[in-house]
């Protein structure tokens, strides 16, 4: 028996994917920070595309800075709880 998987693009798709995009990009914050926990700098991911965007040569010198004196660059998102008797937590990507 064969299986058929069929796949429908129309605006309703297209647009609830990108607001999906959108909200994800809105919840997500990147964390600039020392080996030791400090926290020098949060950013929302938004304005990090757009320093990156705007100063390209800038993203470029903190990657080499960062990767001299060892600072972890993070992005944080919330997660929201399935049920209600669930706590929140933070998703850590290094």
């Amino acid at each position: 028996m064969k299986t058929k998987t069929t796949f429908n693009v129309n605006s309703e798709n297209v647009t609830s994917t990108f607001q999906k995009v959108i909200d994800s990009i809105q919840e997500t914050r990147v964390v600039v920070s020392a080996k030791t926990g400090k926290e020098y700098m949060k950013l929302p991911l938004l304005i990090a595309i757009l320093i990156a965007i705007i100063v390209p040569f800038a993203v470029v010198a903190a990657i080499i800075i960062g990767l001299a004196l060892g600072i972890n660059l993070s992005f944080e998102k919330d997660v929201k709880p399935a049920d209600k008797n669930d706590t929140p937590s933070v998703i850590h990507i290094k």
